[in-house]
């Protein structure tokens, strides 16, 4: 994860393909050049910070174990009233990297994304990472997981998916639909940040919010090198 290369892809490790589908396979072992949208940053100077280590937060009623998360098509949130028209979601963060073993700073490996209240996979928002170092997206650990689990393939991270970012504070943002396109019900969410970096901590933050007619913001713990993550949903 060696700075920052506008080229994206990805190259799984073998013991993992062997747990995905021929589009996923097909996904975690071929490049792809994309531009990705609807990101804004701005300056943030990098700080001394902890060795490296791991730090995991998971909110309420998150599955149990660390890195993984509930298969695809379980039922639930396919009921009720349609995410409203116009709405929009912003996920925000910093990324603030701490020490490093070698004589640079890696840029990290970072996904957001939304999981539904059975911790299935709805849509990969944003997936920045290095087509030469791709073999290391597993351990976006999570993520990888439940993206594997999905049936979309390459078209779906193709629209995602953008080089590693230098040290920032970072938007992205979700519109309320899935995958696929098609809009979600309202209803109780997660908003996933999980972030690993060479030589450096894993980090994930996971947490509730409960999408309807209402306007809200509300900030998240900070987890070692992400600080200042925040949802703000705009009615």
């Amino acid at each position: 994860m060696k700075g920052s290369l506008a080229v994206v892809g990805v190259v799984a490790l073998e013991p993992l393909l062997a747990a995905c589908g021929n589009s996923d396979a097909k996904t975690f072992s071929q490049g792809s050049t994309t531009t990705q949208a609807g990101v804004t940053t701005t300056s943030a100077a990098p700080a001394p910070g902890s060795p490296a280590g791991s730090t995991v937060t998971t909110a309420a009623a998150a599955p149990a174990a660390t890195g993984t998360a509930a298969t695809a098509g379980a039922a639930t949130n396919d009921t009720g009233p349609a995410y409203p028209s116009g709405a929009k979601l912003a996920v925000k963060f910093s990324f603030t990297p701490g020490s490093s073993n070698g004589p640079r700073v890696n840029n990290p490996f970072i996904v957001v994304w939304v999981e539904n209240s059975a911790g299935t996979l709805v849509k990969t928002v944003s997936l920045w990472y290095l087509a030469r170092e791709g073999r290391y997206v597993s351990e976006l650990r999570r993520w990888y997981v439940a993206e594997s689990a999905s049936t979309q393939g390459q078209s779906v991270l193709d629209a995602v998916s953008g080089a590693t970012r230098s040290p920032g504070a970072y938007s992205v943002m979700w519109d309320g639909t899935d995958d696929t396109g098609a809009v979600v019900k309202q209803g109780d969410y997660y908003v996933c940040i999980e972030a690993a970096r060479e030589h450096g901590p894993y980090e994930l933050i996971r947490e509730k919010v409960t999408i309807g007619t209402k306007a809200f913001s509300t900030n998240f713990a900070d987890q070692g090198e992400l600080t200042g993550a925040a949802a703000d949903y705009t009615v």
